[in-house]
Formats: structure tokens, C-alpha cells, sequence
């Protein structure tokens, strides 16, 4: 066995007082009795009143929407649809919401109303998953924030959109006139249709002018691309074909282009098969999620990252007089020994937004032979072609006048852009196509309200092509129209319909026969076509000693502030999405915040601890944050995440205003380009601030130092297939007899640690699915979090240097640690730092972490626990080896909770879902529009679980009875393995020899967490295998 400690944060580290006597309570909290007996409102409990939600469907939406329709039931029917039946779900086609390129899912629809997004898995190319954002999105169409219909502003109030579109058309008309421009200012869309309606609108006003902007810039790359290639592109990068992956910053498992395609491309190489798998490299600042993942992590400075790659360039054989600069224990040599021998099937990238930098990169792919391999040219990527450089113009040419209108689509550059909102105002013409208020919208002079993507029409183009079409999965909830008709409108074309069709389904249709052409029908059920052609492998026509000289001419930075996206909010433009909040992010597991992530080692140096605010000050600006101490960041390196700190308008009214900080304006924008290392920083700690309290998860729970995860290295894992499972395993002794499961199914669960990532996409995927309610950052605090599924991140120490330690025999007395070691006990680690002579770098060891994620949910045990202390029978044993709830029996003592030795259960402290201090798009009635009818929405003092999707199961049982057939093995899942973008989760039927599970549970590698415990979980894990020559064990 792996005798490696991993610690799950700095806190149980530490052994913080707040984290000991948190888990010294044999309850987290006592329960609020006093309010039970107050008979407080927001504790009363009435577990029945899921079932009023049940009659929901387009009626309720209309009636929550305040829309003119008269209001109908939608169950019971007097006249049934022809195409629903009550208690069947629909599934369409469509394009994720939150993926503005478009990404292909399907849109689960119960009874008229959109309830979850699934991964279309015939969409091979994209990977067949989805990520957490992608599934939170869906709450979006529910929001009671959106904007109504047509307004102009001053009146705020919906008119009808004739009447909206002379005062548009006549406002435009005057711009026209007077010779000023009118600027398009959209977000690089891929949209055919919404392109073909800006075309358009070109026709008939000429002095049009079309910007594309994005928050965050990649045109480092496209402009790299366009001087050593001629092409103007990002290309699409194909990580399954790469056996070796050198990346310098860029988190592309995690936020870096399209982070959901490159998840499933990784992960086919990343399970090892006949002794081989992929080798990654991860040179980075940051902990990221890419970076917790690698098998080769080596935290350097972002602003060395140039001089790091002249290195890699020269240890490939380029010919250059510049040394550049190698890391520590020589990892730029042997990333490049391990390039040179997987020739043709390598990939080196880089994060940076410099063209330099790109420029080089280019030049070693060139090098490596990886174009036309693993990086395609030709298939681009069309997702992100904004240069801000053109936008920049764009808002100088405004802030001079030159500009008499603007139309904005998609796009919210007043958050985003530091100097947007001063040029804006200087045009007097503004109008906004948004669905809700935001920062560029409030101000608009029009607001012609868009349709919700979920109410669309579309065709997109993610890649050269690829098509994503995109259907109606409702009408629309409010008034708005989509942005291509209200383009044609004012373009003086009719916008009217026929009896059968609308005008966006006749234009979406012309623009498909015009554009790709075939059968529309065919194409808009399957989601998906594709056109695309062979690779090209293109010239490289660059001066290479050119750029290596210039990039060598740079200096770098004493300290450096690094801005970064978070997972689970990227940039912001779904700041909107309370489950995105409430994910844990994968590597700090910080909810509902962004923070200043510091170094231990620096943070020791200032004695600042987490929760401190810190003054930065930067050449653009400055700003006050509390501060979380990182393990695995490099010292003198400094991040703040970008997407937080909306400032949303009064009218919107809900508790997600004015969330963290918004680091924007601290982009430098010098030269034109967006550059997100920023140097010459300060950093002072401001003395009257209180302590900030984070909303973490990770802590809340002590592992104890038990036997949790289990990792061998590649050579030992060659040697023997059953590394890092050689523990002693004691013979089973249990008070009960073995269930007998030979007849009918039995259910299990497989999770294979090479291919989980961490990424927590299956959080929310489980959290929509089972109604798991959204609590807020005040209630994570309090350690109430009720998420049935938790990703948990654990840290394993690396010793930098050889030390002998002098501790007491009750420590293990003294000893010597290696150059290299895991070192695994609390007081080891503080002998260590003890020891070193130079007390800056006594906290080195903190750089040098190893990471392991590990999705932890109900294990549903033979030998339960949990059932043998419930007093009231809430909690039993199925005869198909499910641990089952029932709800209208536990009377909420929370014993199960106690008793789970896995930690997996969780209390309902308030009946989320009709409470007001929980305005999460859930206590009211358009927000109830997306509870899964299939799953009791549990009340007040009620514990609850994993369930392993029971409803699926049950539905598909009942579906092949109605059949008169045998029900498949593979014909559904649970949600967080249909959703796993790395295909890591496989579910199934223990009793099926032929099934996935089956063949996983025979496999070496398995294993159960805490087996020792006897309570045989049904839920077996894979042990981890890194790509390593060295062990694993200290």
C-alpha cells in the first residue's frame, strides 16, 4: 500500500482551532428547537408539498411569467398534446446555454418545461459531456430578473415591438444621416443566423461597423497563427492523440478554450493499458485544475514562462545563442527527452496571451511534428476570435464621437472592460439585446429584449465545419424576440409569421439551405452535422532567433499578480447561476467567493493567515481582498479569479448581487493586448478589516489519516498490476448474513481515479437531477451544504531537500528525511521546517504537492451503518443492494449522519424551497419550474443521499415492462456518470457478467475506501497510477 498521507487543506494541516473543534462535535450543530417550538415560519414542515409542484407545467410558467395568455393547467389535460404524455420526458437537440460558441447537449423537457441539460453523446467529437456551468445554466430561462419585452429607456415598460421598432428604426436612420457610425458589437459569434441578420442589417446600413469583443482574450494565439502561418485561427487541439503533453499556464482541463472536449480527449490516454499512458508536464504559478492532474508539476513564474520555453526550444535542438531558464531538478531537459521520443504524437502548449510566446510555441510544434497530429489547422476552432485591439479602437473612436448607435449582442463590455462604460456613453444610441439586466444593458437607450437560447432558433459553427443546431425547447416565457429578427426588422424586412412557422424558424431554415444545405429536419433532430476536411500541416514562415531574442529581452517580475478564471464561473457572463456559486471550486473548494490566493511561504514571511484582507496595488489600480493561503503556488506569485464582483441594477432583486470583487480593471492593457500576469505589484495588509469567514466544504469533514487513496507509479504498476493494493486485509467477520442478490439486479458503482479530473461537474449534474437545494454562502459556512455527491481534494507533501529531524519518541523519534519523500505526519512536517537553516525557504515543501481528487458520495453498504441506528426504519436495504430513504418516516436525528464513517448524508435545516431567506431561483414560482417531478422535494429535519438515481432505475424498469422486454444493461445511468466529461463514473448491474461494472470490479486496480471497516461498499474505486519512473511511497 501506498504509504502516503494526503491532508484535504491547509486547515486539518494546521489543525486550525476552528477545524478541531468542528470535528471534536459529534453533531455539526445542534438542531434549532427553540424555533421548532416558536413555530417559526421558516422552519414548519409539510412533506407533502412536493406534490403541488407535480401540476406544474407551460401553464405555471405562463401564469409565473405574468404573460397575457389565459392561464391552463397543463395536467390534468382536457385535451392531451399529441406529443406528451404526463410523466414521459422529451428529449430535443440543442446547444448548451452557457457555451456561447455552442457545445451540443439534449435538453431534458417534462411536461413543457426544460428541466436539465444532458450530454449528447452522439456527439463523439465535442466528448459526450458536460461541465458544471454548462448544467447550471438551466436556471437561467427561470430567472424572474429577465427583462420583460421591448423597453425603452426612462419608461421601463413593455411596449409593443411595432411601436419599439419605428422609434428604433428612426433613431437609427438619424445616426444614418448625420454620417456617424453604427457599431455591431457582438461576442465573436458563431451564430449563422445571428451573422446572416447582422449582414443584413449591413445592407441597408452601410456605415456598419462589426467588433467582436470577449472578456477573455486568446489573441495571442490567433495573432501567432496569422504572422507564422497565415491563418488568423486557434486551432483545434486533439489531446487524444498526444502521448506527452508539456503545457506552460494553461488550465485547459479547467477554463483554458473549450475545457469539456479536452476532457474526454485527455482522459482516453490517461488510464493505463498495457503498461502505457499519456505523460503530462505542467508548468504553472497557479494551482490549477490541469495543473492537479499532471504527473509532472513544476510551479514557476508566469513571467519566466518565456525564458522557460527558449529553454525547451534549445533541449530540442534549436539552434539559438540564448541559455534560457531551467527549473528545478531539471524538468525542462526531461520534458524535452520524453518530446523528442514521442515525436509526431506530442503537443506543447502555453496560456500566456503573448504573441511571442505563441510565436515559439509554434515553433517547437513545428519542431515536434505535431501539426496535423495533435494540433489541426485546418478544423479550427471559431469559438473565440475577438482581438482586442480592434475593440480598443472601437471604444476610442466612440469616446471621440464618432459613433451615433451601437447595438450590443451577447456581449457585456461595461463589466468587463475597464473603459467601456465611459465610451458607451458617449454614443447616443444605445441598445442592448440582452434577457437580463446587466451592467451595459441599464443604460441602453433601447433594450430590444432577446430570447433565452432555450427559446431559439440557431445554427452554430464551434469549429470549421461542425455545426450545433439549436431548437425551441419552450415558447417563449416572456416578450422578447430573438436578436436575428429584430436585426431583420430594422433592416425593413417583415418579421411576421405564418400560422405554421415563425419568422426565426423560416430564417433559420433559409440560412441552413443557404449555408450547409440538406435536410433540415434531419439535421436540427440529430443536433449535430459535420463537414470537415484532412488536415493540412502548414510552413512555418517565422524568424525564430527574432522572437527568441525579444522574448529573452523581457524582464521579469520580483512579484506578480496572475488573473484567472474559476471553473465553475469562468467569466462571469453567468454570474447569474446560484449553482454555479455553489459548486466548490475544484482546488481551493471555496463557494460563492473570489479571494487573493498567496503562497504559504510568502504568506508565513508576512504572518497573514487566511481571511485576512490584503491591499494590492497594481500600475492599473488597486483593490482590498481576503486572502487563502494555497498549497502548490509558487512563491512571490499572487491570483485573483476574474468573473466575480457584478454590480448588478436595483431592480434585480436576489442574493446573488455584488458577489466578491471584479478584477477587470486590473487587466493591463498596455500595448493594446490584454495581458494577465501583472508586475511591479504591492501588497500591504489592511489592519481594520475583520477576519473574512470563506464558505468551504473541504474541511468539514476529518479522514483521520485513514487508508483513503491508493497510488502507484507507471514502472511499478508495469511490474506488478496490483501495485498500491498490497495491504493487509483482515478476514471479514459480520454480525448479519451476506445479502443474497442472485436474482434480479445488482446495482454498483466503479470510479476510476486516473480519469477523474476533479472537474465537479457531476455535482450539479446529481444537484439538478435529485432537487438538491442551493443554501448560499452563509449556510456553507455553517458547514450545512447539501450537496449528495462531494469531489474531495487531497495534498501530499514532497520534502525538496534531505534533512535528519530530531523529534520525541512519541513523534517517531528521530529520523531522516529523503530528497523526495511524502512526508506524512503533522509534527515531521514542522520538524522539517524547523530544521532548515534558511527560514525562507522553511516552507518550500508547500510548493512541491501532489494532488488526488476523489468523488465521494453514499456508498451504499451491505453492511450499513447507517440502517442499524435509525430508530424509525428511515433508512433500509433493497434487495438489489440499494441503501434507501424514506422520507415521510425519519423523524431527523441525525443518528445515520453520525454513524456514516464515509460522511455522505445530509440534514435539511429548512424547507429551502418556500423560504425567502433562499431567493435561489427556488422559493418562487417560476424558479419551481425546473424541480425533477420524479423526486420528492424533501422537507424540513429530513436527512438525505445519494440515492444512485433510484427514479431512473424505477423508470426504466417500468418503461421495458411496458415494453414486455428485459430490461438493458445500458439503457440508463446515474446523472453524475452520464455527465462526467472523462467517463470516469460507470454504473450498473453487478449481475450482468457482460456489463462494464462487472469487468471493473475484477480489475487490479479496484479497490473500496475504508474496507477495513467491513461495511462493503457497493461503490469500488480504481487506484490512481501517475506517470512516473520514481515510487510513490516515502
Amino acid at each position: 500500500m501506498s504509504s502516503n498521507k494526503y491532508w484535504k487543506g491547509v486547515e486539518e494541516l494546521e489543525q486550525t482551532q476552528e477545524f478541531v473543534t468542528s470535528n471534536a462535535n459529534e453533531f455539526s450543530e445542534g438542531l434549532p428547537l427553540d424555533k421548532v417550538f416558536a413555530n417559526d415560519d421558516s422552519t414548519r414542515a409539510n412533506r407533502r408539498d412536493f406534490l403541488k409542484y407535480f401540476g406544474f407545467g407551460l401553464g405555471a410558467v405562463t401564469l409565473a411569467a405574468c404573460n397575457k395568455a389565459p392561464v391552463k393547467k397543463a395536467i390534468p389535460y382536457t385535451e392531451k398534446p399529441d406529443n406528451v404524455t404526463p410523466g414521459v420526458p422529451l428529449y430535443y437537440a440543442s446547444s448548451s446555454v452557457s457555451n456561447s460558441e455552442g457545445f451540443p447537449v439534449l435538453v431534458k423537457v417534462r411536461e413543457g418545461r426544460p428541466i436539465k441539460f444532458e450530454p449528447n453523446k452522439e456527439a463523439t467529437y465535442f466528448g459526450g459531456g458536460l461541465d458544471g456551468l454548462g448544467h447550471s445554466a438551466i436556471l437561467s430561462l427561470y430567472d424572474t430578473n429577465r427583462l420583460k419585452g421591448a423597453m425603452v429607456a426612462g419608461k421601463r415598460k413593455v411596449q409593443e415591438w411595432a411601436d419599439f421598432d419605428k422609434e428604433v428604426v428612426a433613431a437609427l436612420d438619424k445616426t444614418a444621416a448625420s454620417g456617424k457610425a453604427i457599431a455591431v458589437v457582438t461576442n465573436g459569434s458563431t451564430s449563422l443566423v445571428t451573422n446572416q441578420a447582422i449582414a443584413d442589417f449591413k445592407a441597408k446600413y452601410s456605415n456598419t461597423n462589426v467588433v467582436a469583443y470577449e472578456p477573455i482574450s486568446y489573441s495571442g494565439i490567433i495573432r501567432a497563427n496569422e504572422t507564422a502561418f497565415g491563418s488568423a485561427v486557434i486551432p483545434a487541439y486533439n489531446f487524444q492523440n498526444a502521448d506527452v503533453i508539456v503545457s506552460f499556464g494553461a488550465d485547459f482541463l479547467g477554463t483554458w478554450i473549450s475545457p469539456i472536449k479536452f476532457h474526454s480527449d485527455y482522459g482516453k490516454n490517461r488510464v493505463p493499458k498495457d503498461g502505457k499512458m499519456s505523460k503530462h508536464f505542467q508548468f504553472e504559478s497557479l494551482m490549477s485544475l490541469t495543473g492537479s492532474n499532471a504527473d509532472v508539476r513544476v510551479p514557476i513564474k508566469m513571467s519566466n514562462v518565456g525564458k522557460h520555453l527558449i529553454a525547451l526550444y534549445r533541449e530540442l535542438g534549436g539552434a539559438t545563442p540564448q541559455n534560457g531558464m531551467e527549473t528545478a531538478g531539471n524538468s525542462i531537459k526531461q520534458a524535452a527527452e520524453e518530446l523528442k521520443a514521442a515525436q509526431g504524437r506530442a503537443l506543447v502548449i502555453c496560456g500566456s496571451n503573448d504573441e511571442q510566446h505563441q510565436l515559439l510555441v509554434n515553433a517547437i510544434n513545428t519542431m515536434l511534428g505535431s501539426y496535423g497530429s495533435t494540433i489541426d489547422t485546418t478544423n479550427y476552432y471559431k469559438g473565440q476570435s475577438a482581438d482586442e485591439k480592434n475593440f480598443n479602437a472601437f471604444l476610442k473612436e466612440a469616446a471621440n464621437g464618432s459613433y451615433g448607435a451601437v447595438i450590443t449582442i451577447g456581449a457585456n463590455p461595461v463589466y468587463s472592460h475597464s473603459q467601456a462604460e465611459a465610451a458607451y456613453t458617449k454614443i447616443p444610441v444605445r441598445i442592448s439585446t440582452a434577457i437580463t439586466l446587466d451592467e451595459s444593458s441599464e443604460n441602453s437607450t433601447h433594450i430590444a429584449t432577446g430570447l433565452h437560447p432555450l427559446e431559439s432558433w440557431d445554427i452554430q459553427e464551434p469549429y470549421k465545419g461542425r455545426f450545433i443546431l439549436s431548437q425551441p425547447t419552450i415558447s417563449p416565457v416572456f416578450e422578447g424576440r430573438h436578436v436575428a429578427s429584430s436585426l431583420v426588422a430594422w433592416s425593413g424586412a417583415s418579421v411576421k409569421g405564418t400560422k405554421e412557422y415563425s419568422h426565426a424558424y423560416a430564417y433559420a431554415k433559409s440560412v441552413f439551405n443557404n449555408s450547409i444545405g440538406g435536410d433540415f429536419n434531419k439535421a436540427i433532430e440529430s443536433g449535430i452535422l459535420e463537414n470537415t476536411t484532412t488536415a493540412n500541416v502548414p510552413s512555418l514562415n517565422v524568424t525564430v532567433n527574432s522572437t527568441i531574442d525579444a522574448i529573452a529581452a523581457k524582464k521579469s517580475s520580483d512579484k506578480e499578480l496572475i488573473l484567472y478564471q474559476k471553473v465553475g464561473v469562468r467569466d462571469g457572463a453567468y454570474g447569474n447561476t446560484p449553482w454555479a456559486h455553489e459548486m466548490p471550486d475544484p482546488i481551493t473548494k471555496v463557494t460563492w467567493d473570489n479571494y487573493l490566493c498567496i503562497s504559504m511561504p510568502d504568506a508565513k514571511a508576512a504572518g497573514w493567515e487566511t481571511g485576512d484582507t490584503i491591499k494590492v496595488t497594481t500600475p492599473s489600480g488597486s483593490m482590498e481582498m481576503p486572502i487563502l493561503i494555497q498549497p502548490g503556488q509558487t512563491k512571490e506569485t499572487y491570483g485573483i479569479a476574474l468573473g466575480y464582483g457584478r454590480i448588478l441594477p436595483e431592480e434585480v432583486q436576489n442574493d446573488l448581487k455584488d458577489l466578491g470583487h471584479n478584477a477587470y480593471p486590473l487587466v493591463d492593457m498596455k500595448g493594446g493586448f490584454a495581458n494577465y500576469t501583472i508586475g511591479a505589484i504591492t501588497l500591504e495588509k489592511v489592519e481594520t478589516a475583520r477576519v473574512y469567514e470563506f464558505g468551504i466544504t473541504q474541511t468539514h469533514y476529518s479522514i483521520e489519516g485513514r487508508d483513503i487513496i491508493r497510488e502507484a507509479s507507471l514502472e511499478e504498476y508495469r511490474i506488478d498490476p496490483k501495485a498500491g493494493q498490497n495491504v493487509h486485509k483482515p478476514k471479514p467477520i459480520s454480525l448479519w448474513e451476506d445479502y443474497d442478490y442472485s436474482k434480479g439486479h445488482h446495482w454498483a458503482m466503479a470510479i476510476d481515479m486516473n480519469s477523474c479530473t476533479g472537474c465537479s461537474a457531476c455535482i450539479v449534474s446529481c444537484s439538478i437531477e435529485n432537487n438538491v437545494p442551493i443554501v448560499g454562502r452563509d449556510e456553507v459556512r455553517r458547514r450545512r451544504e447539501m450537496h449528495w455527491l462531494r469531489i474531495d481534494r487531497y495534498y501530499s507533501f514532497e520534502a525538496p531537500v534531505k534533512k535528519d529531524l530530531s523529534l520525541s519518541i512519541v513523534h517517531g523519534g528521530d529520523q531522516t528525511v529523503e530528497a523526495g519523500d511524502q512526508m506524512t505526519k503533522e509534527k515531521v512536517m514542522e520538524a522539517y521546517s524547523e530544521a532548515t537553516e534558511d527560514q525562507s525557504k522553511a516552507y518550500d515543501y508547500y510548493e512541491n504537492v501532489k494532488v488526488a481528487h476523489q468523488p465521494m458520495m453514499c456508498q451504499h453498504c451491505d453492511n450499513a451503518p447507517c440502517e442499524t441506528v435509525c430508530p424509525v426504519l428511515a433508512t433500509t436495504h433493497s434487495s438489489e443492494g440499494l441503501n434507501q430513504m424514506t422520507y415521510n418516516r425519519c423523524i431527523g436525528t441525525k443518528y445515520c449522519g453520525n454513524n456514516c464513517p464515509y460522511k455522505v448524508r445530509r440534514f435539511n435545516w429548512f424547507r429551502y424551497n418556500e423560504n425567502e431567506k433562499f431567493d435561489y431561483h427556488f422559493s418562487n414560482d417560476l424558479g419551481k419550474m425546473v424541480i425533477n417531478p420524479d423526486v420528492t422535494v424533501r422537507s424540513r429535519g429530513v436527512m438525505e443521499k445519494c440515492s444512485f438515481c433510484v427514479q431512473r432505475i424505477q423508470t426504466a424498469k417500468l418503461t421495458a415492462k411496458r415494453d414486455n422486454r428485459k430490461m438493458k444493461a445500458d439503457e440508463f445511468t446515474t446523472a453524475c456518470a452520464q455527465t462526467c466529461p472523462s467517463n470516469a463514473i460507470v454504473f450498473g448491474d453487478l449481475n450482468d457478467a457482460n456489463s462494464e461494472i462487472s469487468k471493473l470490479y475484477k480489475d487490479d486496480r479496484s479497490y473500496h475506501v475504508l474496507e477495513e471497516l467491513g461495511v462493503k461498499p457497493s461503490v469500488q474505486y480504481l487506484s490512481k497510477i501517475r506517470n512516473t519512473d520514481n515510487k510513490t511511497n516515502a
